[in-house]
Parts: C-alpha cells; structure tokens; sequence
C-alpha cells in the first residue's frame, strides 16, 4: 500500500531529533505500506495543488492532506505587498519597513481588514479539487485538522484561532464518500493548544501530538478502503 502525505511545516519534524508523523507513520509500517510525501513549508495548498495532482496520477492506495495554517492565519501583509516590499530598493530602506511591521504586526493585523495568503472560498476549492480527483480514483482521503495556536501566539497574531475554526468549518464541507475529515477532539481528545505546540509561541506540533497523529493514521489505515470513509 503506499500512503501520500500532503502537507505543510506542521508534518515536518519539531526539532531535531524528533521525527513528525510521517516519519512515525513510515517506522509503524513493517512493510504493510510506504510513505511518500509532499511537505513543503510555507506553501498553500493552491501552490501545492499541481503537484498533489502529478502525485495522484501515480495512483496512491491512501491520500493524507495536512493543510491550512498558511493559508489562513492573519498577515500583516497580503501576497502582492509582500512582494511588492521585497522589490523595494535601497535595501536599507526595506530593512527598516520589514522591522517596523514584525514590531506593529499585531496593531497592524487589528487595524487592517482581514488580510490571508488564500480566502476560505478558494482554498476549499483548492483542496475539494484534490479530494474529488482522489475519490474519483478509489483512493481513500484523510484530512487532518488545523491545530488550534496558544493564547501567547495569538497577542502576536490576532484572530488565528476565530480563522482556524473557520477553515476547518470549510474543510468540513468536504467530506463524503471515501473522504474522512478528522476533528481535533476525535485526533487529541482533551489535550489543549498549550499540550499541543512546541513552543507557546510556535504553530507546529509537540512529539506527542505528532505520535497521536500517526496511531490515528496507523489505525485506519489498517482498515478496508471500502470502510475507510
């Protein structure tokens, strides 16, 4: 059986020395699957779409998505700006711009109408065309939730968790025949953004959540395509 794991930093490892759940998931394997992935951080799952489609043409026997944190936590600044202000010359000129906006970010987040690397409609247009193409295929899909981020994180980065739960509100939506989406009670229970992340202040996950993260995918995994919807 071979598993494809698309997703984000968050599937990556947490430090070093600490393998992430795909890492876990491959070393539960004993050759009754492998693991291929597409884990590229920092990037949407629009900008990642093209490759998870290449992917899919492969005819994978399970698809993973673990996606959202990108696309929809509050920025500063949107796509076009950015690159606008990495054009910007004399470099010192710029220097000083990209300072003033990490120390402002939270002011500048509240005072600003919402600004996101990829809007709810378009990013659950994105992954419904991965699902679909999937399902479409036969192939069983799993779609992790976005984790909740700690009250410290969300001083720097206002409003993250209101986003958070409106995107998995969206990735909800896709569910349906072969397409599971997982909860974050059903994936850790009880445990809160605090037991969760690395750090209070980071967006990616402790080792236990990720060791959570692959019994969960070991256990369905182990059950028939037909029943793993």
């Amino acid at each position: 059986m071979t598993v494809l794991i698309v997703g984000n930093s968050v599937s990556q490892p947490p430090a070093p020395g600490v393998p992430g759940f795909p890492e876990r998931l491959a070393a539960r394997a004993q050759g009754r699957w492998r693991v291929d992935t597409i884990v590229n951080s920092g990037a949407t799952i629009e900008q990642m779409e093209g490759e998870a489609m290449a992917a899919l043409a492969k005819a994978p026997d399970r698809l993973i998505l673990q996606i959202g944190i990108n696309e929809c936590a509050p920025r500063p600044l949107n796509w076009e700006e950015r690159e606008r202000l990495g054009r910007l010359r004399p470099a010192a000129l710029r220097n000083l711009i990209i300072r003033a906006i990490h120390f402002w970010r939270p002011q500048i987040i509240r005072a600003r109408r919402l600004q996101q690397f990829t809007p709810l409609p378009r990013f659950v247009a994105s992954a419904g065309r991965i699902v679909a193409a999937a399902a479409a295929r036969g192939t069983p899909v799993l779609v992790l939730p976005i984790t909740p981020v700690t009250p410290a994180a969300e001083v720097r980065t206002p409003f993250t968790n209101r986003e958070i739960q409106r995107y998995n509100d969206g990735l909800a939506t896709l569910a349906g025949p072969l397409i599971s989406i997982v909860t974050q009670p059903q994936l850790f229970g009880a445990m809160t953004a605090e037991q969760l992340c690395v750090t209070p202040e980071s967006v990616h996950l402790a080792g236990d959540a990720h060791e959570r993260i692959a019994a969960f995918i070991a256990a369905w995994l182990e059950r028939p395509a037909a029943a793993a919807s």
